[in-house]
């Protein structure tokens, strides 16, 4: 029986869920698995990691990866296609079964500190069995294809952390769905790293979906079984070369606007590319370019992202076959926008316009902006900035809808610059 302090209530709110055990355990039975000195046992398919948690399948390209870097609770999770199951025996826990990872216990693998989805022993009251299901979104997986990610428990955990993995050719959504097949199990490891774990898929399924589970018997606070685990660096992965080699892939920057150039050695059933940047760690779709099907010749691309703020940016494609299979490209460094070398107002885009436009701004230095609007008598109809700003690029959205058509005049003051541009509103 562990630790008599588990019996009290937790008394913050984070430590409802983000909290390890103490004592020691008396069993290691999580469902009668039988484990190898890795903690880990293969009941089907092929394992990826060896006794030292090392890769040993280096040829897979992945077209489904999650680091985890967004929302991790239940929310964010279900947002992004999962779904999530409580199983277990008993009544649920006072904690969530998936929730954002706690650094406090530790870091993510990769990412920010805090990047993983875990779980931990108050799923479930008492001493029961915990069975908390993670399942992917339906995914077009052909046999051989693979299901990886990185695991870990606590250093030196006392209470075995047993977690299985699972697949469903026929795209099940729930734990009672027929066709659920037991790829593997293992212990979470305690030795204080990020242990890769992977396994291949021995049937096709045009939704097929894996699942994650978190599966310990006599777990829960009075348990023999069950602490805190975490689960980072997903991908679903395939053997099959994917459609397109990329020769090149580099940026050119101007002002404030990145061109993206990459080039093709050859395609085969190419749909396009999907461009995206990041922003500390978020990933988001800005563009798309389509691809040339079959193509046995070079063939060239280009984007232009463009009016983006000072800072630092990192870009990837993310190339898609006909088939909804897809792999990333990343630019090779992050680009950087600087400050800008001089005062600038730019001409308002679209002009005409109805009813709203866009001024872009160009500050070298500090200071008090303002940015006004007048009609043709020289009244002030608006006033779109009015306030102190760093040096940088900016861009404002000027709604006229309030106002009448005709012309328009807006005007900068910053610093010792004036500027004044003309713009017309049409209704």
């Amino acid at each position: 029986m562990k630790n008599s302090l588990l019996a009290l209530v937790l008394v913050s709110v984070f430590a409802l869920f983000a909290t390890v055990k103490s004592g020691s355990a008396n069993s290691d039975d999580p469902r009668n698995a039988r484990f190898n000195p890795d903690n880990s046992v293969q009941i089907s398919g092929t394992s990826a990691t060896d006794d030292n948690g090392n890769n040993t399948t280096s040829t897979f390209t992945p077209y489904y990866t999650d680091n985890f870097d967004l929302a991790n609770d239940i929310t964010g999770l279900t947002s992004r296609g999962y779904l999530v199951y409580y199983r277990g025996a008993g009544p649920q826990g006072i904690a969530p079964i998936w929730f954002q990872g706690n650094n406090t216990v530790f870091n993510a693998f990769n990412g920010a500190d805090t990047s993983y989805v875990g779980s931990n022993f108050n799923s479930v009251t008492g001493a029961n069995d915990i069975d908390n299901w993670l399942v992917l979104p339906a995914l077009n997986v052909l046999a051989g294809d693979e299901i990886s990610f990185r695991c870990r428990s606590v250093l030196n955990n006392p209470f075995p952390d047993s977690l299985r993995v699972m697949y469903n050719a026929s795209g099940g959504s729930t734990p009672e769905a027929a066709g659920w097949v037991e790829l593997g199990r293992f212990l979470a490891a305690d030795d204080g790293t990020w242990h890769l774990k992977a396994y291949t898929v021995a049937s096709s399924g045009l939704t097929g979906r894996f699942a994650i589970r978190y599966c310990v018997v006599d777990g829960g606070p009075f348990g023999d079984n069950s602490n805190y685990i975490g689960i980072d660096a997903l991908n679903v992965s395939t053997d099959v070369p994917l459609p397109v080699e990329l020769s090149s892939f580099v940026s050119t920057v101007s002002n404030n606007n990145v061109t993206l150039k990459w080039t093709t050695a050859s395609e085969l059933n190419n749909t396009g590319f999907d461009i995206e940047r990041s922003v500390n760690g978020t990933w988001t779709k800005i563009g798309y370019a389509a691809g040339n099907g079959t193509s046995t010749v070079s063939n060239s691309y280009s984007f232009t992202d463009r009016n983006l703020a000072s800072g630092s940016y990192s870009y990837r494609l993310k190339q898609i076959d006909f088939n909804g299979n897809f792999e990333y490209f990343n630019l090779s460094s992050e680009v950087n926008i600087g400050i800008p070398a001089q005062f600038e107002l730019s001409q308002n885009y679209p002009n005409p316009f109805n009813p709203s436009t866009t001024i872009n701004y160009n500050l070298p230095k500090d200071g008090k902006v303002s940015i006004r609007v007048f009609d043709m008598s020289g009244k002030e109809v608006a006033v779109l900035v009015n306030e102190a700003k760093t040096a940088g690029y900016y861009s404002i959205n000027f709604n006229a809808s309030a106002l009448s058509s005709g012309v328009y005049y807006y005007s900068i003051n910053a610093d010792n610059f004036t500027s004044t541009k003309k713009m017309m509103l049409v209704k």
